[in-house]
């Protein structure tokens, strides 16, 4: 694996038109650290949010990608959107672009409504999504991310999805290959149950299904392994050596007292496993309409102490959790990828004590990061004087003197 350099990978340039609350917006950055100050609601998380939707394609916050074209624009006749970033990496300067555009089309009702479309080039070049993710690699640290610890299993599959498409296209093809044949599955598992098609026409989708997830699976449980390695490690410096965190993949696939803890993590493995566990739960599908195993169903297991820290850890344990995750995060994109990953920090660090505070901003070593705050107070004057500060107000960002 390439070692990275310090001063190297780094997002040099941003250019926003009609995204959010910027109208126009094109600032340049060099590598460190990079504070944006500003009340809430000036549009500092939208900054952090353009870079994330550039670096993976969809946007965690927006109910519609609509949201994301200024509403000014709305009014014209053709509202779309455009973000660009220009980032150097160690083999030289990637331009990424993407034009987001609201066209009116008919739904099957025949009424009118607003549909968006994407268009994405690299260094000029239209790509296609699954093979622009990965062009330019983040880690996005949000206060929402103690629902990585508290919230539904879904936001936990997010989280690996959203990781290791970053770092291995093949995985991100097999999961959309995964959520398409799922779909048709349970279509179809629905029909069987009615007594509109036969229960063996069920076989090919079974096939499709283990093709497909077994990568998952095996990637999956690949990443989680390495990443409760260094979370582990983590937790215990921001715990203050005083407790331990363990993570696990749970995997529906297996048995539910072994968790597929002892089982053999290869793609092959997961795919028998995956075969006879389908054959195990068809009766219990058909009659639900819906599959029971699979990638789809997994979760992540989060010990403190050996105790469900979900269940039973408070809101402090738990947003150290979440905070010792996404630096995990941000170590294994460094090892899979070879270069540091930007790190975004959306307001993040106000609510860690001076120590847990130094620890982590110590702990960032070569990334780029970027962080927003309403208030410059948190951080220490030997660390303000290393960053470079911005101010943020409506839709405008400036260099502060």
């Amino acid at each position: 694996m390439a070692p990275f350099q310090i001063d190297l990978v780094h997002l040099a340039r941003l250019r926003l038109r009609d995204f959010r609350n910027y109208a126009r917006l094109d600032v340049t950055f060099p590598p460190g650290f990079h504070l944006f100050l500003g009340r809430n609601a000036q549009g500092k998380t939208n900054l952090l949010e353009a870079v994330h939707i550039l670096a993976t394609g969809k946007s965690l916050r927006a109910g519609s990608e609509r949201e994301l074209v200024h509403w000014l624009a709305m009014r014209e006749p053709a509202p779309s959107a455009r973000l660009e970033a220009s980032v150097v990496k160690q083999g030289g300067e990637t331009h990424v672009e993407m034009l987001l555009r609201c066209e009116t089309v008919e739904n099957d009702e025949g009424v009118p409504t607003l549909s968006l479309t994407k268009t994405i080039k690299v260094n000029g070049l239209p790509r296609r999504v699954v093979d622009f993710i990965g062009e330019v690699n983040v880690v996005l640290f949000t206060p929402d991310d103690v629902n990585l610890v508290q919230g539904a299993p879904a936001g936990r599959r997010r989280y690996l999805d959203v990781l290791l498409a970053q770092v291995d296209h093949r995985y991100l093809r097999s999961l959309q290959r995964y959520q398409r044949v799922l779909l048709q599955r349970n279509h179809l598992l629905r029909q069987v149950r009615d007594g509109k098609q036969r229960a063996d026409l069920l076989e090919f989708w079974d096939r499709e299904l283990v093709a497909s997830g077994g990568l998952l699976l095996a990637r999956r449980a690949s990443a989680v392994a390495r990443l409760g390695e260094l979370a582990g490690l983590l937790f215990r410096d921001l715990a203050g050596g005083h407790s331990w965190l363990s993570v696990a993949y749970r995997c529906s696939v297996d048995d539910e007292e072994a968790n597929g803890l002892a089982a053999p993590h290869d793609e092959e493995s997961y795919q028998r496993r995956f075969a006879k566990r389908l054959q195990r739960v068809r009766s219990r599908e058909v009659a639900q309409g819906v599959s029971l195993v699979g990638p789809h169903r997994d979760d992540l297991t989060l010990l403190v102490d050996d105790v469900d820290v979900g269940t039973y850890g408070s809101r402090g344990q738990q947003r150290l959790v979440a905070l010792a995750l996404k630096m995990a995060e941000l170590e294994f994109l460094r090892e899979e990828t070879g270069e540091p990953p930007i790190l975004l920090l959306d307001d993040v660090l106000s609510e860690l004590d001076a120590a847990r505070r130094s620890f982590v901003l110590s702990a960032l070593g070569a990334s780029q990061t970027m962080i927003t705050t309403t208030d410059l107070a948190p951080f220490e004057p030997s660390f303000r004087e290393r960053a470079r500060i911005y101010r943020v107000q409506a839709g405008r960002v400036l260099v502060a003197p």
